[in-house]
């Protein structure tokens, strides 16, 4: 795990492999020189990322936060675990987050890390300050003739799988080449479980009893739009929530806390820290 405290499409295609491809089960700490900040955050990376991709938005966030990165097992520098599964990894974060001791974080998810986050909030409501959500949906809406072609294609050349998805997450070639490294390093029995465990879910029915506040951030991969961001929300399955509050990001791909780190930042702490603070509806 990975923590700093400084003392610490079709548009179902892409939503169901595009924003699976980002990759947080490790945790890590480090320590901090001056007063304690007053709010806390866990970082959860997508499906084939690492803890490495916040790198350039953790010390915007660290005068501000206690800062930690929370990465998937399989992923980064974390082992694999047996089984892994959506599930699994919202009983690991539980876990991590008991271990650093941890008490009301704001929870900012990328991808499969924003579904961890999710769960993980609909699980434990009383524990989570505030939910950020980045390219993330609240279900899954692969037909199921798209998850047998995945399936397929997973099998008959992994790397090429990976290697032909990462290409279109982000707009800026440098981006794409860290990213389509870091998934290639990523334990491909681990990303094919998560992948899978993904396709089954859908917690729709509980957005509107969650009362953890909730700002989804959207890329322009995933609303290109930006006239119908509301018909994409419900599309996405955004229709029930109650406390839901929006951002855009204009021209940026999947990967936006690579691409646009101070602005990435600056929405996680305005949003993190201003419990008044509302985005868009």
């Amino acid at each position: 795990m990975t923590t700093h405290t400084r003392n610490p499409f079709s548009l179902n295609m892409m939503l169901t492999v595009g924003l699976l491809l980002a990759a947080g089960g490790g945790g890590s700490a480090t320590a901090q020189d001056q007063a304690d900040p007053e709010y806390e955050i866990v970082l959860i990376h997508g499906l084939g990322g690492s803890a490495e991709i916040w790198d350039e938005v953790v010390p915007n966030l660290e005068p501000t936060f206690k800062v930690w990165t929370f990465e998937l097992a399989g992923h980064g520098s974390t082992q694999p675990v047996g089984d892994p599964s959506i599930d699994e990894e919202v009983i690991r974060l539980r876990t991590f987050m008991d271990t650093e001791e941890i008490n009301y974080p704001t929870l900012a998810g990328h991808g499969l890390g924003g579904m961890i986050a999710l769960q993980y909030a609909i699980d434990f409501p009383q524990d989570v300050h505030r939910l950020i959500l980045i390219d993330t949906a609240p279900k899954q809406l692969a037909s199921q003739e798209e998850k047998t072609a995945v399936s397929r294609e997973l099998v008959d050349d992994y790397d090429r799988f990976v290697a032909r998805r990462y290409l279109n997450m982000s707009p800026m070639k440098e981006v794409t080449d860290r990213v389509l490294d870091i998934a290639l390093r990523t334990d491909s029995a681990t990303f094919i479980s998560l992948l899978m465990s993904s396709f089954d879910f859908d917690v729709t029915a509980d957005l509107y009893d969650l009362e953890v506040p909730l700002l989804v951030v959207g890329s322009q991969l995933m609303f290109p739009d930006e006239g119908s961001t509301s018909e994409l929300l419900e599309i996405y399955g955004f229709g029930e929530a109650r406390t839901l509050s929006f951002k855009r990001m204009p021209g940026s791909g999947h990967y936006m806390m690579m691409e646009k780190p101070v602005t990435t930042s600056s929405v996680l702490l305005a949003f993190g820290v201003t419990s008044s603070h509302q985005f868009e509806k």
